[in-house]
C-alpha cells in the first residue's frame, strides 16, 4: 500500500536522509530488525551489523512505558531504507513552479516536500530497536514468542501515535557505519543522573524528597547530585547514590519493601513508608557525632570540618556511610528492645579512625586505601554490627573472618563489641 508522508530533505557529509513521521502502526508494517532480514546470512562479516536487543529490558520497563504511560515520547528513530528504488521525494516547489512560490521561501521550498513510499520498503532501525520492539509488545500485550507482560494492558491505540523518524537510503557499508557509530559511542547514563530524573523507581522519587533545603532530613546542598563518589575537598556530606543505597537499606530494614523490588513500589505506599523512613534517618544525622558535627554549618564555613572528617574517619565516606547505615538496621533488627539513641550511642563508641588497624580488610587496604564493591558493603555491615552488639551465627562470623584474613582466618578473632 503506497504511503505518503510530508517530509523534510536534509544532508549530513554524503548522506541524504529524510525527516517525517509516521503512525506507529505503519512503521510495524514496514520494519524488519537485522538479523531478521532475508538475505542477513548471504552479507559478509564486514557488511554486518547487529546488536542483541535486551528483551528483558524491553519487557520490563519500555514496553509498559509505551502501553500505559499517557505522557509518553519517543525521540526520532533512524531507519534505513532498504527496496528503496521507488521511494520518491517531491518538494514543494514542484507544486505549481518556484514561480509560485514567494521570493523568501524558494530555496527553503527545495527541501520541504512529500515523501512517497510504494509499499515494497522494508525499514530497518539503525537507531530505536529497543523502541521498536517495544511499541510492538505494547500494541500486542506480549512478547514474540506471545507470553503475556506482567502488569501490562495492551493498548492498541499506541498504532495511531505518530513516531518521528529519519529515513536513510540503505547500503550495506553505510548502514553498517552508521549502526554502530550510533551504538558504540551512545553513553548509558549514569546511576546518579538516573536517580534525578527517574519517576519509576519508588526509591528514587523518595530518596529526592528527602533531600531538600526546607522539608528533607538534609540540605540538598550536602549531597553531591552529579557523581558517585566525593573528593577531598568536595563540600558536601554524602552523595546521591548513597543515599538513595542507604534509603533502600532502611526501607528493607523495616520490612516494608513488599513483593519484589522496594523500587518498584506503588505510589500510594512509598507515601506511608516515607514517614517510617524520615525519623530513622533524623536520629541517624542527628545521633552519630561525626555526622553531627559535619552537618552542623552547611554553609562553606563548615567544609573544613566535613573535609577532616572525610579524611580522617570511614564515616566521613560514602562506603562507610552506607556500611553503618544497614549495620544499624541490622543492629535494630537483632538487639531486641534497644532504643534506636541506645544503638546509635554504641556506634559513637566505635573508634572511625582510618589509621585503625581493625578495618583492614574491612574497609581499608593496608597500604591506606579504601575498599570498595558490594562485598565489601557486605562484610563491612556485619563486621560494625558486631562491633554494636548484634549477634552473628558462626557461619557469619566464619564468613567475616575469611573475607578480613583469608586463610590464615582460623587463628584469628573478632575485635570484642563496644557494648
Amino acid at each position: 500500500m503506497v504511503t505518503m508522508v510530508p517530509a523534510l530533505r536534509g544532508k549530513f557529509g554524503e548522506t541524504e536522509y529524510f525527516f517525517s513521521s509516521m503512525r506507529v502502526g505503519e512503521f510495524l508494517k514496514l520494519a524488519q530488525f537485522p538479523k531478521e532480514i532475508s538475505d542477513w546470512e548471504d552479507l559478509s562479516i564486514e557488511e554486518r551489523y547487529h546488536k542483541d536487543i535486551n528483551i528483558a529490558s524491553v519487557r520490563k520497563f519500555v514496553a509498559p512505558y509505551f502501553a500505559m504511560d499517557e505522557h509518553r515520547f519517543s525521540g526520532s528513530l533512524v531507519l534505513a531504507v532498504m527496496e528503496h528504488e521507488n521511494m520518491v521525494f517531491e518538494p514543494l516547489s514542484n507544486f505549481g513552479g518556484r514561480s509560485n512560490v514567494p521570493a523568501l521561501y524558494q530555496t527553503a521550498s527545495e527541501d520541504m516536500g512529500f515523501l512517497t513510499l510504494q509499499g515494497g520498503e522494508t525499514l530497518v532501525p539503525l537507531d530505536g530497536q529497543h523502541r521498536a520492539k517495544a511499541f510492538k509488545f505494547a500494541i500486542d500485550g506480549a512478547d514474540d514468542n506471545n507470553r503475556p507482560i506482567p502488569g501490562m494492558k495492551s493498548n492498541p491505540d499506541l498504532s495511531n501515535d505518530q513516531v518521528s523518524v529519519i529515513l536513510v537510503r540503505f547500503e550495506p557499508t553505510r548502514a553498517r557505519r552508521i549502526f554502530n557509530k550510533i551504538n558504540r559511542y551512545a553513553k548509558p547514563t549514569s546511576k546518579a543522573d538516573n536517580l534525578i530524573t527517574d519517576d519509576d523507581d519508588a526509591m528514587a522519587v523518595m530518596t529526592r524528597s528527602l533531600i531538600s533545603e526546607k522539608n528533607g532530613v538534609i540540605s540538598s546542598s550536602m549531597v553531591r547530585i552529579g557523581a558517585n563518589t566525593l573528593n577531598k575537598k568536595a563540600p558536601e556530606f554524602t552523595t546521591l547514590s548513597t543515599f538513595y543505597d542507604a534509603t533502600t537499606a532502611i526501607v528493607e530494614g523495616l520490612g516494608l519493601g513488599g513483593k519484589g523490588s522496594p523500587s518498584q513500589m506503588e505510589d500510594d505506599k512509598r507515601e506511608l513508608v516515607k514517614e517510617l523512613v524520615e525519623p530513622i534517618w533524623e536520629t541517624l544525622l542527628s545521633s552519630i557525632d561525626l555526622w553531627r558535627k559535619a552537618l552542623e554549618d552547611i554553609s562553606e564555613d563548615g567544609n573544613d570540618a566535613r573535609f577532616k572528617i572525610r579524611d580522617e574517619t570511614l564515616l566521613g565516606k560514602p562506603i562507610g556511610q552506607l556500611s553503618l547505615v544497614r549495620a544499624f538496621m541490622l543492629m535494630r533488627e537483632r538487639c531486641e528492645g534497644v532504643p534506636l539513641e541506645e544503638l546509635c550511642a554504641r556506634l559513637n563508641a566505635i573508634d572511625w579512625d582510618v589509621g585503625n588497624e581493625m578495618w583492614h580488610g574491612v574497609l581499608m587496604h593496608p597500604n591506606g586505601r579504601v575498599m570498595s564493591g558490594k562485598n565489601t558493603v557486605n562484610r563491612a555491615t556485619q563486621f560494625i554490627a558486631h562491633l554494636g552488639g548484634a549477634s552473628l551465627s558462626d557461619e557469619e562470623i566464619e564468613a567475616l573472618l575469611d573475607h578480613i584474613y583469608g586463610e590464615e582466618w582460623e587463628s584469628h578473632e573478632l575485635p570484642a563489641p563496644v557494648a
